[in-house]
């Protein structure tokens, strides 16, 4: 695959699909809050997500009531923004919030396994390089920065000489 004009490599590019692909990511229905809004955020939490069955825990039965409700509207939400449906059904319980917010894809954590195939990388070729004249010696010999010496130097020595 070409991208501005160099060549990537295969591997480099699945990896960047599957990285960006929600299916791949750790938490595949992005940020909760975003998804069903400050309030209902504070009052409830996807737990898991496992063959397309979202489970989410709430510890209010009002907010449980409210969410099966509004069920299949979040369901649509939820895969309108992916290329393929990831929630099939959802279950809603009552129960205590985890403290932190869960790893809804246990399947994330194969990509961290991928390791790219290792290439040797090319070395670069060095030009045929040609012996300095004496009136270019003389001149390199009347610069006074020696960096600026060496640089004229490996330049002179690259260029071709034009014979006239």
């Amino acid at each position: 695959m070409k991208r501005g004009g160099k060549d990537l490599p295969l591997d480099s590019v699945v990896r960047h699909v599957m990285q960006d692909h929600p299916a791949f990511k750790a938490n595949p229905l992005g940020d909760w809050q975003d998804v069903v809004g400050a309030d209902a955020a504070r009052a409830s939490q996807p737990v898991s997500l496992r063959k397309g069955v979202l489970v989410i825990v709430t510890e209010d039965p009002v907010w449980r009531h409210h969410l099966e409700l509004h069920k299949t509207a979040l369901m649509d939400f939820l895969n309108a923004r992916c290329s393929e449906p990831i929630v099939h059904k959802i279950v809603i319980r009552i129960g205590d919030l985890p403290e932190t917010a869960p790893v809804l894809n246990p399947e994330h954590k194969k990509l961290d396994k991928i390791r790219p195939q290792k290439h040797k990388p090319q070395k670069p070729r060095k030009g045929k390089t040609r012996p300095l004249t004496p009136e270019e010696k003389a001149f390199l010999k009347t610069i006074p920065d020696p960096e600026l010496r060496a640089m004229g130097t490996r330049l002179l020595k690259h260029t071709r000489l034009d014979e006239s």
